[in-house]
């Protein structure tokens, strides 16, 4: 159950890294454009943040429902592991007895 959990996270993360590694392509693509036209400054600060924007916009109307599933998922297995109550099998160290130094 743990390990199912922990692939659809790895999935869910991967996909994440791969939206904000894109974004930042073309947030660097789109600023070298930018500058090499002669917009630099705010203007190119506002023109970059709208940019952004629609790159959110277009990355959840792509992935959204990928991501609602995959999230739905690891939800349900999150659920399911609370209700079934399998506890976790974590080894407890011993503490070692305490040495006195007695003078």
């Amino acid at each position: 159950m743990q390990s199912i959990f922990d692939t659809l996270l790895s999935f869910i993360l991967m996909l994440m890294g791969f939206i904000v590694a894109a974004v930042a392509f073309v947030e660097v693509a789109a600023r070298a454009v930018l500058s090499s036209i002669g917009i630099h400054g705010q203007f190119q600060t506002v023109l970059l943040l709208c940019l952004l924007c629609a790159l959110i916009v277009v990355a959840f109307r792509i992935f959204g429902r990928l991501l609602a599933v995959l999230l739905t998922a690891a939800f349900v297995v999150y659920l399911l592991h609370a209700l079934l109550g399998i506890s976790h099998n974590i080894p407890v160290k011993e503490n070692a007895p305490e040495k006195v130094i007695t003078l």
